[in-house]
């Protein structure tokens, strides 16, 4: 009974690892927020400062990050520069035609709102959101869209930014100020003006669901000699053998047959690990 317990225990701790969590940034330091980047504002007849809609952008190529399968959105990062409290602040995932957003088509795929609060100023802000990047999406973009208040002395936000080095441009959209599209905020004279903002979630990715077939092992119960029969699109990279104790009994690479013959009778857990992730498969020497 105590065997059995140990080896269910083997088998939901390597399929938990097949899911982990993913942070998908510009930002070489995606969690400091060092200053508070520009904004527009506009000057109505009275001379007082009012502030208007902002969207503040970035956009990320998925190959960049290895992701080709269905990803699951949870939640979005955003560095606050400044804020007064109760200002509404959206956040917009998009699938996105391209990462240059000066040219690409945006499908919005998830929404959510955040209330913010000067205590957050030079903070990194995590937003509950939940959506899905449908497999083959070849970039997205995530907005931070801080409302027009319509007021002279309405709430005002301002992007989070840092110093860490930065892996492509940021973009602002501000119709108030005349930039009427997504501009990088290189382009308008800010080129230090890179936005911390992040999309946080888990690869729900085909090899999650499909590895089980690209990978198999025959015969199995086997005597002697194990097979593994894999897919073309998957590349294994290594491939460990433990037994019902948990106790690694053999391990090698890049092999497409095993020799248990030196092994005693009994069940063990074969694990694989490939390009697209790892799976386990219960193997018998008989």
């Amino acid at each position: 009974m105590k065997k059995n317990y140990i080896l269910f225990f083997m088998i939901g701790l390597f399929t938990l690892s097949l899911k982990a969590q993913v942070i998908i940034t510009q930002s070489n330091d995606p969690v400091s927020v060092a200053d508070g980047g520009v904004a527009c504002w506009s000057q109505p007849p009275t001379g007082t400062g009012e502030y208007r809609e902002n969207s503040f952008l970035r956009a990320y190529n998925l190959a960049d990050y290895s992701i080709t399968g269905d990803f699951e959105i949870t939640s979005v990062e955003y560095g606050q520069g400044a804020a007064d409290d109760g200002k509404i602040i959206t956040c917009n995932v998009y699938t996105a035609s391209s990462d240059d957003l000066t040219t690409a088509t945006l499908t919005l795929i998830g929404s959510a709102t955040h209330t913010s609060a000067a205590a957050d100023d030079l903070s990194l802000v995590s937003v509950a959101l939940s959506a899905t990047i449908p497999s083959g999406t070849t970039a997205i973009a995530f907005e931070v869209l801080a409302g027009d208040s319509g007021t002279n002395t309405g709430e005002t936000f301002f992007p989070g930014i840092n110093t860490g080095g930065e892996n492509d441009d940021s973009y602002l959209k501000a119709v108030d100020c005349g930039i009427t599209s997504p501009t990088t905020a290189t382009s308008i004279g800010f080129p230090d003006n890179q936005y911390v903002m992040n999309v946080v979630g888990n690869l729900l990715s085909v090899e999650e669901f499909s590895l089980d077939t690209s990978v198999s092992v025959y015969p199995n119960p086997t005597k002697n000699i194990l097979h593994l029969d894999v897919s073309n699109h998957v590349t294994i990279k290594s491939i460990e053998l433990y037994n019902v104790i948990g106790k690694q009994v053999l391990k090698t690479n890049n092999t497409t047959s095993l020799d248990l013959s030196n092994l005693e009778s009994g069940v063990y857990l074969l694990k694989v690990a490939t390009d697209l992730g790892s799976i386990t498969k219960k193997v018998i020497r008989s």
